[in-house]
């Protein structure tokens, strides 16, 4: 059988086109804001069986789904780890957007050697998309209008939600198997597939840029 003509390609942000890492801002904000680490960490995330930490938890959910602004997630943060008094708002603007390391130049020059429309697909936030991500070359290079752009905090859900794979392809005019998403998560690709539509697993900081060509070529996208 033929495989379907991909006419869209979605790729996700953090750790796909850019890399990144929550732990700095964690690290950093333990020293500013005069709190532990696993305070923060309890506030931004829900605590796994394992002991670890896995997944947003409802503060950071509202901020990432749009519920709430920056300033808003601001104070409901500091008033949580009862550190109003120790932290301005621009300090902790600067922490939260202090996350990224750096663009994936290599997967900048892939994208521009696929013919497919191509659209940004992330679970973010207003503060981020706005002091990093709407600046970045590989965003200005591939999905330089805000139509290119689906993202969490604008769709009011996150991955794997298929609400806002739907979404995504409502935008594109395309049909799930016509469509390809690259994500570093197996989680948001699992749910895409569910959905028809073809996805990678792609991590930018674990996997080789000639592994992502070779599974492109396999599914008849990089020739």
């Amino acid at each position: 059988m033929k495989k379907p003509t991909i006419r869209a390609i979605f790729v996700d942000f953090g750790n796909v086109c850019a890399t990144f890492d929550m732990k700095r801002f964690v690290k950093n904000t333990e020293r500013a804001f005069g709190v532990s680490a696993e305070e923060i960490q309890d506030v931004l995330f829900m605590k796994a069986k394992d002991g670890g930490y896995k997944g947003y938890s409802p503060l950071f959910m509202a901020f990432e789904c749009g519920e709430i602004g920056p300033v808003g997630f601001f104070h409901a943060l500091t008033h949580t780890l009862h550190c109003e008094e120790r932290v301005d708002y621009a300090t902790f603007a600067r922490l939260w957007v202090d996350v990224f390391d750096r663009e994936n130049v290599e997967l900048d020059k892939l994208l521009a050697k696929l013919p497919q429309k191509k659209y940004l697909l992330s679970n973010t936030n207003t503060l981020v998309h706005a002091r990093h991500i709407s600046g970045c070359a590989i965003v200005r290079n591939h999905f330089p209008t805000r139509p290119d752009r689906i993202l969490s905090y604008e769709v009011g859900v996150v991955k794997p939600n298929p609400l806002i794979y739907k979404v995504a392809l409502a935008r594109a005019g395309t049909k799930p198997e016509q469509s390809l998403f690259l994500d570093d998560m197996e989680e948001n690709i699992d749910a895409w597939r569910e959905l028809g539509g073809v996805g990678v697993v792609y991590h930018a900081k674990n996997d080789p840029i000639a592994k992502l060509k070779k599974e492109l070529r396999t599914l008849g996208v990089l020739k």
